[in-house]
Order: structure tokens, then C-alpha cells, then sequence
């Protein structure tokens, strides 16, 4: 195989497609102009889901992920908290939560540690309905094999290249540009999550003094990262992009009427997600249905997801993990508390994918070729990757939602 420089690919969370400018981000806008650059459509899901979709190109559907959690109580690691439900109802839910926080901090951390997973974090799920839930994944989403299609991390292994992944989630900023500045000479790849202006835009908001501080910092240390990789190897292209933008939240609030409905979780079963309700049932009960339907649609600005819709959005599973129907919030309205923040979110992603405030940004070089007439797509990632790094790949496949207008 001819030898080349290392790719350089940079995935920086939440970087919606309308902050790119020469003001803000100069360095990014820069590369822009030496590449091409273009909207790029998510999927609908939060940042795990979508990373999934952008490691493989291929839709959930296909790769098998969605979501962090489902319900899969046979392999439950949370088994225990059946015995902690009356805890549920204690009167304080800001001392609930912060309780729970604490304790996943803590004593959760080391119990993860010994079971060797990733996390057993409680986040805000209801005591009696832990036990309902499992970990879609035990082992990061970089590890081999863990999807039911190959990653690029996978494709990389199997072709005997070496790579680097990077998470700025888990070390500072100088350590990474550290590390990127002395590779082994024979690395092929550097994947660099970057996760600033994602946590800048739930904590403080889009109009923050800290949000537009975590963009030109952003900026900036992609500049870093890169400029250290040039150094060791001059000519390095460079491929960025986010996961998905995001939308400025006018109205939040919970749903005390499901958590305090009898039949919970004795014949049904909800997750919260923030911007969405999941909804399991235990028997073919058509008035329980109606009764839960009502609830989260007179609570919520939305919609129940019909047939169509899941299958336009790729996510038809064989399987029930991630739920027996879907409610999709509207944009600026988010569910809190919900089974993920402990705080309330001033910002969220995982509406829609057609909104305009839902798309993320792709930078591509030159060496990809020129820029697509219509947005493209997070299957389009792998495939740009795997090309730049000489490895085949067949064409990803397309969402029947490809070419619709953008709505707001």
C-alpha cells in the first residue's frame, strides 16, 4: 500500500453549520476556503447514535445503535434498585437528583470499575424502572467489533493501520496537542473528539459569553492540533465535522403524571430523553395506550412518530431495546428532569434532523473531491475517511429524506 501522511480527522460536538465565519472561527473558515464546506444533515439521536452513524456509514437500522440505554432487564447491572423504589417518592426531587449525582460520582464509579464497564450511572431514571434498563454497549464504541458493521476503527485494524483517537472529554487541552505533536511514525489516522462546545451550549446557552468563548477555542485548538500534526508530517488533509447543531430551549418541564401513574412500571415502561418519550408495554392493552398517549401529548408540543417516519428515520429494529413507539418533542421544548441532565439544558440537539438548527458542519479537503449539490449526510463520514486513508469503501446508502427542503 502507498504510503501517506496521516489523516487528520476532527470531530467537534455540536459545531452547528452557522457558526463557521471569518470572525469567529478563522481557522476553520480558512480551511473552508482551501477545501469546501457544506452543511451536514444528523440523524435523529443524540451524540452516541450519531458517532455510530458516522463511524460505520450506515443508519441505525443497520449498525444496530441508538441509544445509550434500553430496556433489556435479563442483563440489567442495575438489578438491585428493585428493592429502592420507595425512594421515588421522596418529597424533594432537586435532593433526589443531586443524591443520585453523588452517588453515580462515587460509589457507582468503582462498582463500573469492578464489573468493567463503562459507567453505572443512575442520571435520573425512577429506582423501580433501573432494573428495566441495560447499557447497549459495554466497551467504548472504539473497541473492535462492537457494532453490527464494521468503524473505521474496525477497517483500520483489519488493514493494519494504526491509529490514534483522542478525547478531549478525558484529557486537557495540552495534553492533546501534546500528543498530537509526537506520533509514531508509522500512524495512518488521528481521530480527535472535541467536546467544548457542546458542554458550553447545554450549561450556559447559545447567547453566553462561554459559548462564544468554547467556539474560538475550538478554533484554535483545532488549529493546534492540526499545525502539530503538520509538523511531524507536512501535506496531512484534514476532514472535520460535527455530529449535529443545535436549538436555543424556550419551555421545559417533566411529567410527574407518568411517574406517578400506577401502572408504572407494572404494565408499561417510559424513558425520558430530553426531546423525546419512549414508551414500552408489557400487554396488548389499547385503553392503557390511549391513556399514555394522552398524557405525553397534552404535556408536550409534538408528535407520536407513525410507521413512516421510523422507517424514514432508520430506526425499524427487530428488536424492542429502544422502545414500542417514539414521541418527538418540537423544537425549544425539552423534557426536565429527564433520564440523562442533571441540570436543565439551556440548549438542545436531537429534534428533527431536517431543522436548520439541527445541522452540523462538514470541512472537507480537497482530496475528496468537490462539494455534493444537496447537504450531506452522516453515512457520508466513513466513506470520506476510509478514501482519504486509501481503503474502498461502496457507496453508503441515503436517507429517503435526502434533498427536502431545510424547515426551521
Amino acid at each position: 500500500m502507498e504510503r501517506r501522511p496521516p489523516v487528520v480527522c476532527i470531530l467537534a460536538d455540536a459545531f452547528r453549520h452557522d457558526y463557521l465565519s471569518e470572525r469567529m472561527t478563522p481557522y476553520l473558515n480558512a480551511l473552508a476556503h482551501n477545501g469546501w464546506s457544506s452543511p451536514l444533515r444528523p440523524i435523529l439521536g443524540y451524540s452516541d447514535g450519531i458517532r455510530a452513524t458516522a463511524f460505520t456509514g450506515r443508519y441505525p437500522d443497520q449498525h444496530g445503535y441508538w441509544m445509550e440505554y434500553g430496556m433489556r432487564p435479563d442483563s440489567s447491572p442495575w438489578g438491585w434498585a428493585q428493592n429502592l423504589g420507595a425512594l421515588d417518592s421522596f418529597p424533594s426531587d432537586t435532593v433526589l437528583r443531586g443524591t443520585k449525582l453523588a452517588v453515580s460520582m462515587s460509589a457507582m464509579r468503582a462498582v463500573a470499575r469492578r464489573r468493567q464497564l463503562e459507567h453505572m450511572d443512575l442520571r435520573n431514571v425512577p429506582f423501580r424502572a433501573l432494573p428495566y434498563f441495560d447499557l447497549t454497549l459495554r466497551v467504548p464504541m472504539t473497541s473492535y467489533r462492537v457494532l453490527a458493521c464494521p468503524t473505521i476503527f474496525d477497517r483500520c485494524r483489519d488493514a493494519g493501520i494504526k491509529f490514534v483517537y483522542l478525547d478531549s472529554s478525558k484529557i486537557d487541552r495540552e495534553t492533546l496537542v501534546h500528543r498530537a505533536a509526537n506520533l509514531p511514525d508509522d500512524i495512518r489516522l488521528v481521530f480527535v473528539y472535541l467536546h467544548h462546545i457542546d458542554m458550553a451550549s447545554h450549561v450556559f446557552g447559545l447567547d453566553s459569553r462561554r459559548f462564544r468563548e468554547s467556539v474560538r477555542g475550538t478554533d484554535d485548538l483545532i488549529r493546534q492540533t492540526v499545525a502539530a500534526v503538520h509538523q511531524q508530517f507536512p501535506g496531512s488533509p484534514a476532514l472535520i465535522f460535527s455530529d449535529h447543531g443545535m436549538s436555543r430551549i424556550e419551555e421545559q418541564h417533566g411529567i410527574p403524571r407518568l411517574h406517578r401513574h400506577p401502572e408504572f412500571p407494572k404494565r408499561f415502561l417510559f424513558a425520558l430523553d430530553a426531546t423525546m418519550v419512549r414508551v414500552w408495554y408489557w400487554h396488548d392493552d389499547a385503553a392503557l395506550r390511549d391513556e399514555v398517549r394522552d398524557i405525553v401529548a397534552s404535556t408536550y408540543r409534538g408528535h407520536w412518530l407513525d410507521r413512516d417516519e421510523i422507517s424514514a428515520f432508520h430506526l425499524r429494529f427487530a428488536q424492542r431495546l429502544y422502545g414500542d413507539e417514539m414521541f418527538l418533542l418540537d423544537p425549544g421544548m425539552a423534557i426536565f428532569p429527564n433520564f440523562h441532565s442533571y441540570i436543565k439544558p439551556k440548549a438542545m440537539h436531537a429534534y428533527d434532523p431536517a431543522g436548520a438548527d439541527q445541522l452540523g458542519i462538514l470541512i472537507a479537503p480537497a482530496q475528496v473531491g468537490s462539494a455534493p449539490a444537496a447537504p450531506p449526510e452522516m453515512v457520508d463520514i466513513a466513506p470520506m475517511c476510509l478514501s482519504l486513508l486509501g481503503l474502498v469503501d461502496e457507496a453508503p446508502p441515503r436517507s429517503t429524506m435526502a434533498g427536502l427542503a431545510l424547515t426551521r
